[in-house]
């Protein structure tokens, strides 16, 4: 052995006897019935330390036990009672026995590898309508400029419904009626837009004059408008001769919705 060796093992503390015995002192158990716990330092196997000590302890009584376990901690009470298991540790050989098969990690240490992140560049679209920077809306301007829309729309309906006297496919032929229905709804729901507008216009610049002869204005109810409308819608069905398929449509819905209503033969 060499010098440095032995000025280390010299200067080293060794464990002794009066650790222990200042670790035990303060308890009311005579030194007599524990004189192995006392000497732990003397040179026995681990065995035979744990049955001395085991024999010890069955000849103390239920309140010096636990004087013994409040003094030195519960954890090392039962490790020198019953000792320390050590778990031996088992290495897991994660590695593959073919290069073709899943690698097998564990779940406890998982490796995570860094993965490479492409940057893609960012398209930017803008919408019109929720653009704070092509202005507000407004419906009467935007009606205005794009009322060639509607004369684009009645020449189409003309070019369609030509097309469809000289088609022959009937697939086609569906398409093309689609599409003539489509847009003469459009046509008709854009003509009561503008009649309605007109209207409005129209009640609008008499409550004015109203006004500017000193009279009080009268404005319209919904119940009222919605009575006048409906006799100018009957008026303009009895102009058109319309009038007679348009109540006999009415008194047939009217029907089936009473119908719905009525309670069947099972109640």
């Amino acid at each position: 052995m060499e010098e440095s060796d032995v000025e280390q093992d010299e200067e080293r503390p060794l464990k002794s006897s009066d650790d222990d015995e200042d670790e035990l002192s303060g308890l009311d158990i005579p030194e007599a019935k524990l004189p192995v716990l006392r000497s732990i330092g003397s040179e026995r196997g681990e065995e035979a330390e744990k049955l001395a000590i085991r024999e010890e302890l069955s000849a103390l009584t239920f309140e010096e036990l636990q004087k013994l376990k409040e003094k030195i901690g519960s954890k090392k009470f039962n490790q020198t009672l019953i000792g320390v298991k050590k778990k031996p540790q088992v290495r897991t050989d994660f590695k593959r026995a073919n290069p073709n098969r899943p690698r097998e990690i564990s779940s406890k240490s998982r490796r995570i590898e860094p993965k490479v992140a492409i940057q893609v560049p960012k398209v930017f679209r803008s919408d019109p309508r929720f653009d704070n920077l092509c202005g507000e809306f407004h419906e009467k301007k935007f009606y205005k400029n794009y009322d060639f829309v509607n004369k684009m729309k009645e020449d189409e309906v003309k070019k369609l419904k030509e097309e469809l006297r000289e088609e022959t496919n009937p697939r086609r032929t569906e398409k093309i009626k689609y599409l003539i229905q489509r847009m003469e709804n459009q046509i008709r729901s854009e003509k009561m837009r503008k009649l309605e507008e007109e209207k409005q216009e129209e009640e609008k610049q008499i409550t004015i004059d109203a006004l500017k002869e000193g009279k009080s204005p009268y404005f319209a109810t919904k119940a009222a408008r919605k009575e006048r409308n409906l006799k100018e819608k009957f008026d303009s069905l009895k102009e058109e001769g319309r009038l007679n398929q348009y109540m006999a449509k009415k008194r047939k819905h009217n029907a089936q919705r009473d119908r719905r209503h009525m309670p069947s033969e099972d109640y």
